[in-house]
């Protein structure tokens, strides 16, 4: 449903995208997992047709012609795109005539997305009144309300309460299921998780991992984490070592990648003389992939 290939980005002088390359197939979430600055909202905005390419190509369906694209695709940036003088209601329909939509199938599709994201009481409230997180929302329903084909979606909780952030999700998972292909951008690690069917890792301007979650933890050599506190860190690392573990610093946390799990009272055992304070035994996280890759670097 949508393809990218080789995408190159310059800008002052640096390489912000350095040969970008992926798909999403219909009814799929991927999530684009990196740090801010990393290019994840330059991808989007080039898919969009906001921003040129400096080499590469973008597909959209079936090589559809550019109306048809436009009309598919589905965006929502992480600034907020709405007319401050019109009220909720008035900008819903406005982008959704801009997308096609007329008579009962307008009238249906601005009722069910105002239900879906909770803006029944705010409908005939003007933008420039409501809140960052209602104009969020809005911003997010005009981008949902013509179920397009194809929806890009850049950081869309941001400044999001957990409650409206769980409304998105599930209007994600929704189209989803209807046969929409989703590229969401984020660098919550929670949000990737719960929602991606494949998360790809931007580093340094490239796709440097991708694949499912399950997929993804292959990458870390390790079966089960231990974050630890103790006493002396270099004598930890030494008889860590000695003993064939690896340690990783992840949040600021010394962690062990066990290859074998084991309980936190065998571990104590094993690392009495350096003096631990607390052990947490956790498995795989995709924040550990993250910094896993991320420290390696594209292959």
């Amino acid at each position: 449903m949508l393809a990218v290939d080789g995408l190159v980005k310059r800008r002052g002088g640096r390489d912000v995208l350095r040969g970008v390359q992926f798909a999403v197939e219909a009814g799929e979430i991927v999530g684009l997992l990196g740090a801010n600055g990393t290019g994840k909202s330059t991808i989007v905005s080039i898919i969009a047709e906001l921003l040129p390419a400096d080499a590469g190509s973008v597909m959209l369906g079936a090589g559809l012609p550019t109306r048809t694209r436009r009309t598919a695709l589905g965006v929502a940036t992480q600034e907020i795109a709405l007319y401050p003088t019109l009220t909720c209601e008035e900008n819903i329909r406005f982008f959704a005539r801009l997308h096609g939509l007329h008579g009962a199938r307008l009238r249906t599709r601005v009722a069910r997305v105002i239900e879906a994201m909770g803006l029944g009481t705010y409908r005939q409230t003007r933008v420039e009144a409501l809140s960052g997180g209602w104009q969020r929302r809005l911003h997010l329903a005009v981008a949902l309300v013509h179920e397009p084909a194809v929806l890009l979606l850049d950081e869309p909780t941001v400044g999001l309460d957990v409650e409206a952030r769980g409304l998105v999700w599930g209007q994600i998972r929704s189209l989803s299921a209807q046969g929409s292909a989703v590229l969401l951008t984020t660098h919550l690690i929670e949000e990737a998780e719960a929602l991606c069917d494949r998360v790809m890792i931007l580093a340094q301007g490239r796709v440097a991992a991708q694949g499912t979650v399950e997929q993804l933890r292959q990458l870390v050599p390790a079966v089960q984490l231990a974050a630890v506190v103790c006493d002396d860190d270099d004598g930890l690392r030494r008889h860590a070592e000695a003993l064939g573990i690896a340690v990783r610093d992840y949040a600021d946390r010394s962690t062990l990648l066990l290859r074998e799990h084991t309980s936190i009272d065998a571990l104590a055992g094993q690392f009495r003389e350096v003096g631990l304070q607390s052990v947490t035994l956790a498995p795989v996280s995709l924040l550990a992939v993250y910094l896993e890759v991320c420290n390696r670097g594209p292959t």
